[in-house]
């Protein structure tokens, strides 16, 4: 029932056109990681970002002023982004960025969304992990190559399906559902996960002991856009945020998973109030 639920709530919010500023809301959103973030230019911040804006990322203070002081900080200790941008979707009013981003001898992948309210960025999701080399993944894949296009055409009514069906596989298929990964599975998959094979066995292995109870998850955000959902979810029981991306075939099967696991700090240790969802 909760999935029909969301299937006509989905079918409803996207059976109009496009949301009219999603592009210009991704060019907002690259400007304001790259030119801003990257570059270091802080004279951005009043231009890019809402009076009201909300940091929900766990190092860095809340409002415009959080963004500055963490900006400045980084120039001040010569900490340098080099960013390498993977994938950029949008829908309705959320955007949401996939990339590789390295300051000096670190490198990690990083998740961004953000949502606009009258062409500014009001609020702000990621998460951040620390990139597995290539060589190194369990699959021979690294964690940001791949598939996926958001210029395909997709109709509303598939839209809605695909992000129905990313919903149930977050929800109930990375927590142990064997039967719903089946159902959900296309005839390939490819994965991205540095820990797990590509093919969908490894994935029914990693959970043969569950009981299709595990992960006590929550979907908070999701976009899809072109073949592509991304999701911000939390898996309370396992104590990490996750930003979730997966690539569906014309049928809504998902045939490629990407993810971005980021281990959710203590309240005490966050620089505002907000949480990470």
């Amino acid at each position: 029932m909760k999935y029909l639920m969301v299937a006509s709530a989905m079918l409803f919010a996207v059976s109009v056109p496009a949301f009219a500023g999603e592009n210009e809301n991704k060019a907002a959103a690259l400007r304001a990681l790259t030119e801003m973030f990257d570059a270091q230019n802080v004279e951005l911040i009043d231009e890019l970002f809402h009076p009201d804006y909300i940091q929900h990322s766990p190092s860095i203070a809340d409002e415009r002023e959080g963004i500055r002081a963490s900006v400045i900080s980084m120039k001040e200790n010569g900490m340098k982004p080099q960013r390498e941008i993977a994938r950029v979707l949008a829908q309705g009013d959320l955007v949401g960025v996939q990339a590789r981003v390295s300051i000096g001898n670190e490198t990690a992948i990083v998740g961004d969304i953000f949502r606009f309210e009258n062409g500014q960025i009001i609020e702000h999701w990621d998460t951040t992990q620390t990139e597995v080399p290539q060589s190194e993944t369990a699959n021979g894949n690294s964690m940001i190559d791949g598939g996926g296009d958001v210029d395909k055409y997709v109709s509303n009514m598939d839209l809605a399906r695909n992000t129905v069906n990313a919903i149930e596989f977050f929800d109930r298929g990375i927590a142990g559902d064997i039967e719903t990964l089946k159902r959900l599975f296309g005839a390939e998959y490819v994965q991205h996960n540095p820990r797990v094979p590509n093919g969908t066995e490894p994935i029914f292995g990693f959970f043969k002991d569950s009981d299709g109870t595990l992960g006590n998850v929550t979907v908070h955000q999701t976009i899809s856009d072109g073949d592509l959902t991304m999701a911000l979810v939390e898996y309370a029981d396992w104590g990490n945020a996750v930003i979730e991306i997966v690539r569906h075939d014309d049928e809504g099967k998902i045939v490629e998973h990407w993810d971005i696991v980021q281990e959710i700090p203590a309240a005490e240790d966050f620089a505002h109030g907000n949480g990470m969802f």
